[in-house]
């Protein structure tokens, strides 16, 4: 059994680099049967069909965007380390798989059905804690008036831009893959400071 598991998380290891990097209709089993260092036999033995592998691997993906994202949000920190931690926290993930925003968000839009019933069967929401603190915040008079959702999403869409917009902006500003890097690095210490200041009243 423990062997089967560890086979099992191979597949889905190499399934995840290949669907991330060329989406459900690029991706061929026998190219991630390579990639995981087995036969398409033992590939099909373990997952029936492409549609099977693509489900469970899309599912870890939004388990990973998501999720891990509204934990930190839901947390005991107060909100300048909150929003601080939150950034790390994503440009961490983007740096240990740099296509996981482009894939996540092209494949919920291909199949918006599928993404739904996923992120409402892991029961992703607001969290609640989040909402009481930004509006704590502005009853005390220490934040601008906005909605909670909003701030969110300006939050997230400052994180994910650089990332899906990474060949624009190493073409318009002339980076090397290292250059960029070190772009998002600084901007990963620089970004929650504008972000709290953007509020800031």
């Amino acid at each position: 059994m423990p062997e089967e598991l560890e086979t099992e998380e191979q597949i889905l290891e190499a399934a995840k680099r290949v669907f991330q990097e060329q989406g459900f209709s690029g991706a061929r089993m026998q190219e991630i049967a390579d990639e995981a260092g087995i036969n398409k036999s033992m590939l099909h033995y373990y997952f029936r069909s492409k549609d099977k592998l693509f489900q469970k691997v899309f599912q870890e993906s939004v388990r990973q965007f998501f999720p891990v994202i509204f934990k930190v949000l839901n947390s005991d920190l107060a909100l300048v380390p909150k929003i601080e931690k939150l950034v790390e926290t994503y440009y961490d993930m983007f740096r240990q798989q740099p296509h996981l925003p482009r894939f996540v968000i092209h494949e919920m839009n291909q199949h918006p059905d599928r993404f739904k019933e996923f992120v409402e069967g892991m029961g992703v929401e607001v969290p609640e804690k989040f909402v009481k603190q930004i509006e704590a915040e502005i009853e005390a008079g220490e934040m601008k008036s906005i909605q909670p959702q909003e701030f969110i999403i300006n939050t997230i869409g400052l994180c994910v831009f650089p990332v899906l917009a990474q060949p624009m902006i190493k073409t318009v500003f002339q980076m090397n893959e290292e250059q960029y890097h070190q772009f998002l690095e600084a901007r990963k210490k620089e970004l929650p400071k504008f972000i709290l200041n953007a509020v800031k009243k």
